[in-house]
């Protein structure tokens, strides 16, 4: 690993400050992607700015709405049962990240920084509307979430910004939403293909009202699919329905071929967890209709 300079300020300006005044400097969260970055990739970081004493990034919030910190660790969201009753799509996708020693390390907000097109918390945030909170230099702004990722490796996030946190909105009664990745092994892998269903029934408690479908590892940012989505909306999810969303699914994505899988062959996984996933988002929002 190179020689870096290491600063731990206690506040979101004084790490701002740091990061906009040191070219090509990173923020430091759990660390479970950078540091592997640093070492074993040869990654040139001259400046790492640590985050843990900043006290208002610990902060884990799970009541009318979800509100994450930067420093809350997958594992935190993937084991509580606040997220869990509210929220189960997230808690799906946060404890599928790496194995559990990387969970109790590895952060929420980093996993969505490190902007791998296979990353699995992602597609469960975007499905749920949620919002990037970011501080910089010229003061906050907001970002939806599924307008943050700009490529692979690559976000919204200016020089000197910092994701401070990440809120969504309470689904209400009638809604559910699950999350489920192929992989070739069933730890310390990253998905071939990953799908994110989140639903809302009308009020007959069949019908389905609203829905978002987010793919990753398909794309070079995690996409929803208006095809997929639009098969499912007005239906109760019988075969025919669920069968157009697999295929819709299909359409909508842009693989490639890589020594993990052929792009043909994602997109047949993507029109079986497809029709899977949406299965088991529509049996929690049954569930869940009150």
């Amino acid at each position: 690993m190179r020689r870096f300079d290491y600063s731990a300020p206690m506040s979101l300006r004084e790490a701002g400050e740091i990061l906009a005044a040191a070219p090509d400097s990173r923020p430091l969260a759990g660390g479970t992607d950078l540091l592997i970055q640093m070492k074993e990739r040869g990654r040139r970081v001259p400046r790492v700015v640590a985050l843990r004493r900043i006290p208002e990034l610990r902060a884990l919030t799970a009541n009318g709405s979800l509100d994450i910190g930067a420093m809350v660790t997958c594992g935190e969201v993937a084991w509580s049962k606040a997220v869990h009753s509210g929220w189960p799509i997230l808690t799906d996708s946060a404890d599928l990240v790496g194995s559990i020693q990387v969970r109790n390390r590895a952060t929420i907000a980093g996993n969505l920084c490190n902007a791998a097109p296979s990353a699995d918390v992602s597609p469960s945030l975007i499905a749920l509307g949620a919002t990037a909170h970011i501080v910089g230099p010229f003061g906050e702004r907001s970002v939806p979430l599924d307008q943050f990722f700009r490529g692979p490796g690559q976000t919204v996030l200016a020089k000197g910004e910092i994701l401070a946190r990440i809120s969504a909105a309470r689904p209400g009664a009638g809604t559910g939403g699950a999350y489920v990745r192929h992989v070739p092994r069933r730890e310390m892998d990253i998905a071939v293909v990953g799908v994110a269903v989140q639903l809302k029934l009308a009020s007959d408690g069949r019908t389905v009202q609203d829905a978002r479908v987010v793919l990753s590892a398909v794309a070079p940012t995690p996409i929803r699919s208006a095809v997929a989505e639009k098969a499912l909306i007005g239906s109760a999810l019988g075969a025919e329905a669920l069968a157009r969303a697999g295929d819709g699914a299909a359409a909508d994505a842009r693989p490639i071929s890589d020594v993990r899988s052929s792009a043909d062959y994602r997109r047949e996984l993507l029109k079986v967890y497809t029709r899977r996933v949406a299965q088991l988002a529509y049996e929690r929002a049954r569930s869940n209709a009150g």
